[in-house]
């Protein structure tokens, strides 16, 4: 059974975030593979922390504080983890990664980040990087539902989870990924 946690959803979910658990559990019940959604952080097979306002951030920051010590164990061990926004910007500099910083921008970007090419809104003074990855952790700037835009790193998020994604249902992900691709303005 795979664990699927993500940290106060119904509070860092700026941007649909919470989308991509969603994406995650429809493609993993699609393929008939057995998981379960949870808020414990600990030891789960993947790990999201969304985006969040300034406030509920400020308002958890103890609890997020605790998580440093699992972060650091994921992103030396590569593992299946995805920090947005906000939640990004505060733990990069903790676990050790540098930020640059800017003016702030606000539009959809496309990037091309360790043989994938990303999509997503971007809207943040962190000029770099925008979008992270490290065997299966994930740290970015992009909102929303990353993952229904990126089929490549939900196939990565798959396979390191020891699942793929293959067959009708994640073909017609990607046509449907493909579809914003080219309906969205860069």
């Amino acid at each position: 059974m795979i664990k699927l946690a993500s940290f106060k959803p119904e509070f860092f979910d700026n941007n649909g975030d919470q989308g991509n658990i969603a994406v995650l559990a429809t493609h993993l019940s699609a393929i008939g593979q057995a998981f379960e959604l949870s808020e414990d952080c600990n030891e789960s097979d993947f790990l999201m922390i969304g985006d969040s306002s300034i406030a509920v951030h400020e308002h958890y920051q103890q609890e997020l504080s605790e998580l440093l010590p699992e972060l650091k164990l994921r992103l030396l061990a590569g593992k299946p983890t995805l920090l947005v926004g906000r939640s990004w910007e505060y733990f990069a500099p903790l676990l050790g990664l540098e930020m640059s910083q800017g003016s702030r921008e606000s539009k959809f970007v496309q990037l091309k980040v360790a043989n994938h090419e990303v999509i997503g809104y971007h809207n943040s003074t962190v000029v770099q990087p925008r979008f992270f990855i490290s065997g299966a952790f994930i740290g970015t700037t992009l909102f929303g539902p990353l993952l229904a835009k990126n089929p490549s790193v939900l196939k990565l998020l798959g396979s390191s989870l020891g699942v793929e994604f293959e067959g009708e249902f994640f073909r017609e992900s990607e046509r449907l990924a493909n579809l914003v691709r080219e309906a969205t303005t860069f």
